[in-house]
């Protein structure tokens, strides 16, 4: 089972908090991405609602997290840019 957002600071939240396991960005549209975490247990839905109350986390993780999922955007984007580069040739 996977939990699906497109919402960055909950991405952030989720994978600075350890509530849920980051697996993957997808491409939704153009310029748009989605995360996708692991959720076994069904409890996205649960943890996105602590995220919107105000769920305390580390600040430096916040910050590490952040750097990495933009890390994970920027590669997905232009893994699709390249192919699509390359699929005109």
């Amino acid at each position: 089972m996977t939990f699906t957002t497109e919402r960055l600071p909950l991405a952030i939240y989720l994978h600075a908090s350890g509530c849920l396991v980051f697996e993957r960005c997808e491409r939704v549209g153009d310029r748009k991405i989605s995360f996708v975490f692991d959720d076994p247990k069904g409890r996205g839905d649960e943890d996105e609602l602590e995220f919107d109350r105000g769920a305390p986390f580390s600040a430096s993780a916040l910050f590490a997290s952040q750097k990495f999922l933009r890390r994970k955007m920027t590669e997905t984007l232009n893994i699709g840019e390249s192919y699509a580069h390359t699929s005109h040739r």
